[in-house]
């Protein structure tokens, strides 16, 4: 090792003697910051549970609040490294230009937050598509948007894409129209078919009675008759009806004896 390195590591041994204190009091300090920052933003959560505000509003600020804690902690712990206050706001204004791009989209998601947060299109538990996204509302933060999906996955959805999109409430009026479409033969009795599916609606106690179901002949296809079913029944049903209802159909129409066809092609083919 030549004499140069061996100065270097001297230098930074000597350096972090003389500075050892100061990196684990500073260690400490950012520690005990983002601990304390967990326990305020529980507390200022559950606080606004029991002043019976809103879930969605009380995930916010408590985010809000660890954010500001994690902030005092972390300028705390700077100071405890007595750096040089002039050459740290000198190095901080050279990067300002590269820094306010990079925080240029944490801003928008803020102030998007906060837009959700006055404005209240949506509450907790609600179910929302936009941008190709779906799910049940599970939480908002300061800069995402935290969506449960049917498959139980975790969506974070930043909330400048949230406010900047259009967001479908399927939550919003409690009911959901559910859309069913089944193919029949054309030999197939219409009125036996239409009937059938009128009976295995009337037999769900989860099929609203206003409005009532609508039961139609709704395309004529190449090999089938499509009839449509529209059913409405209340927003956290929809599933269960969807799924029940698809397994009744085709077991009532296999014991009427009413056929869904393949899509099939006839050839014809002319022998001289």
């Amino acid at each position: 090792m030549s004499q140069e390195q061996n100065g270097f590591l001297a230098a930074i041994v000597a350096w972090l003697v003389k500075m050892g204190g100061n990196l684990l009091a500073a260690g400490l300090i950012f520690l005990a910051g983002w601990w304390l920052a967990r326990l305020a933003a529980r507390l200022t959560r559950n606080a606004v549970k029991k002043g019976r505000g809103d879930p969605l509003v009380a995930g916010f600020i408590g985010s809000l609040v660890r954010a500001v804690v994690l902030m005092v902690a972390a300028v705390s712990a700077v100071a405890q490294l007595q750096i040089n206050v002039n050459s740290l706001v000198a190095a901080l204004g050279a990067a300002g230009l590269t820094a306010s791009f990079a925080l240029q989209g944490s801003l928008s998601n803020l102030v998007s937050g906060m837009q959700i947060i006055f404005t209240k299109p949506f509450k907790m538990g609600d179910y929302l598509a936009f941008g190709g996204y779906e799910g049940t509302v599970k939480r908002i933060e300061i800069l995402y948007t935290i969506l449960a999906t049917f498959d139980n996955k975790e969506v974070i959805v930043p909330n400048s894409r949230v406010t900047g999109d259009v967001v479908v409430n399927f939550s919003t009026n409690g009911t959901r129209r559910l859309d069913l479409s089944y193919g029949v033969a054309y030999s197939a009795d219409l009125q036996k078919a239409k009937g059938v599916l009128a009976r295995l609606a009337e037999k769900d106690s989860r099929v609203l009675d206003q409005p009532g179901p609508v039961i139609a002949v709704g395309e004529l296809k190449d090999s089938s008759v499509t009839l449509v079913m529209k059913l409405w029944c209340r927003q956290e049903e929809y599933w269960d009806l969807y799924f029940a209802m698809q397994e009744a159909v085709k077991l009532a129409f296999d014991q009427e004896g009413i056929a869904i066809p393949f899509p099939q092609l006839d050839v014809h083919v002319e022998t001289k």
